[in-house]
Formats: structure tokens, sequence, C-alpha cells
């Protein structure tokens, strides 16, 4: 006697549900599942016309955490500014900050709502908010510090510690730099040792106080501005070679190229039309060998600037 016609049906279905039971309970074990992550990164912010519309592109470029070099709001207005990033973004987006030159008037208040934002259940973060943090966004982890502001600190052996054992993608993040290490009028103002330590320890690392965009080679000495692949395209972070990306074009003005160097792989300033822009950074935080795509975008301009990083361990 032939089988009832809905077993025909069924049992099909039947073999596709534990198909697909068991691929997902397989990947929850192993984590095989590609997984992307998009950062945006960028400082010296403001709250004009600009700044929101940037604020507007992280959010329309799907970026699931923004972090912010230094430089806020230029006035000092704590509360106008957590305004305005909670109202575009969202009062549960999350944001990790980190304090600038200009933030140093109001910094307590600004640092209760940095310390308030690092408590977003999908950032596990500890240190000293704005100061001193290091901050992990699903298995991506940022270290955050002020050097050349809180100078009584050794921001360079918090890097090191906070980066040791650390596999995974890292990114280091602050405001001021070395004046090799930006396109404008700015001078020495960190030291060469919290670049080094970055690099040393395999991190991409993102600044800002010069309101401009560049992004260097690959680099395996960053005080001499060694150059160790001149692929502008596509480069592989690893300990003792790194990106040093300058995001400063947060909103609030662009700058002229001054200062220029064979070192820097792509510029975006004032003289190139650049207005306002964020850095982004898509994540494969799964799969092997993990990748990066990585690029900036200007609010009026579009795409300027687009690479792929690899991340050898």
């Amino acid at each position: 006697m032939m089988p009832d016609k809905k077993y025909f049906v069924l049992f099909p279905l039947l073999l596709l549900l534990f198909y697909n039971c068991g691929n997902n309970s397989a990947a929850k074990q192993t984590g095989t599942n590609d997984t992307n992550i998009t950062i945006a990164m960028f400082g010296d912010q403001g709250t004009t016309d600009n700044s929101k519309k940037v604020l507007q592109m992280v959010k329309s470029e799907g970026a699931e955490l923004l972090i912010i070099n230094g430089d806020f709001d230029y006035k000092n207005d704590p509360k106008a500014w957590q305004q305005m990033n909670e109202t575009i973004l969202g009062k549960n987006f999350p944001i990790v900050a980190v304090a600038g030159n200009h933030d140093m008037p109001s910094w307590q208040e600004y640092q209760t709502i940095v310390a308030q934002w690092e408590k977003h259940p999908g950032l596990s973060c500890r240190g000293i908010p704005g100061v001193e943090t290091t901050c992990v966004y699903k298995g991506i982890t940022i270290v955050s510090t002020t050097p050349g502001l809180f100078n009584d600190m050794n921001h360079t052996q918090y890097i090191d510690n906070a980066l040791f054992g650390k596999t995974g993608w890292k990114i280091c993040s602050w405001h001021k730099n070395m004046a090799a290490m930006q396109t404008g009028g700015k001078g020495d103002a960190t030291g060469w040792g919290v670049y080094e330590a970055c690099r040393k320890n395999g991190a991409l690392i993102t600044t800002g106080h010069e309101h401009a965009y560049a992004r260097t080679f690959l680099l395996s000495d960053i005080e001499h501005q060694t150059i160790a692949d001149f692929n502008q395209s596509d480069m592989t972070i690893e300990k003792g070679k790194t990106v040093v990306v300058l995001s400063g074009l947060g909103g609030i003005s662009s700058r002229p190229l001054i200062h220029d160097g064979a070192w820097w792989a792509n510029k975006q300033n004032d003289n190139t039309g650049a207005t306002a822009g964020a850095f982004f950074c898509t994540f494969r935080i799964a799969g092997h060998p993990e990748v990066a795509e990585c690029y900036f975008k200007d609010i009026y301009k579009g795409i300027l600037d687009r690479f792929t990083l690899r991340l050898s361990q």
C-alpha cells in the first residue's frame, strides 16, 4: 500500500527543520557565523548643521557604535551636546568618547555623560571614563586615552597593559597628535610612546584634533614614519605594523593642508573640498582571515577613501 500523500509533503519539511536547527546549534557552539560590525569614528564634532548631518550619516550607514575622539561641542554645553547625539542616534545608541582639549573647562559634566554611555549593555568598559578606558564591543577592544591632556598618567603603560594578550580587532583612540601624524599646523603633543604601544600590539589608531582626514600607509615604525607596505588599498595589521587614521572632520570645520608627508596614503581637507564626515570600518569578526572594509565618507562629496584591512594575530 502506498503511503499517504501528506507524508510526502511533511517529510521534506521535517528534514529542513532538523537541518536548520542543527546548523544553528553548531553555529552557536563554534562561532562560525560571519558577523559584520560597523563602527564610526571622528573627533572635533561641534553642534553645527554639519555636525548633525554627520550623525545622521552615521545612522544611515548602519553603524552600531560611535567613537568620538575629543572636542565635543566647543561651547562648554554638555547637555546640548548630549541631547544632539541622543536625539539623532537614539538614547540607546552605544558611544565611546574620549576627552579633547576644548572639553576641559566643563570636563566634570562631560565625564558624567561619557560614563553613562559606557554603561550601555552592549559595552563592557573599565577604567576612568573619557580619560583612560578599555571597552569591549562584540569582541572588538577599544582603548581610549588622553595623552597631551592628563599628563600625570602613564598612557603608554596603560595601553600596553590594556592590550596585553588581547586577540581580535583592537582600536586605539585619543584626541591630540604628534606633528607628523596630522596635516595641519599642530605641534607635537602626545609623545611617540602611545603610537608605538598600539603599533606593537597590532591596534588600529584613530585620533582627532586637526580638522582634516588622513590615513597612513601600513607603518612598521610610526615615530620615523617607516612604511612597511606601499599597497594603498589592502593592508594587514599585525603586531608591529598598523595604520594611523586622523579623523577630525566631525562637523565643526575643515582646515587646509599645511604639513604633508610621503607616509600618507590619503588626505582629505579644505584643499580637497572635504567639509565634514566620518571614518567607518565594517569589521568581520568571524571567519578566517578576519577582514575590515574601511572608508571615509564626506556628507556632501560621498566616499573619498576606501581600503581593506586584514588582521594577522
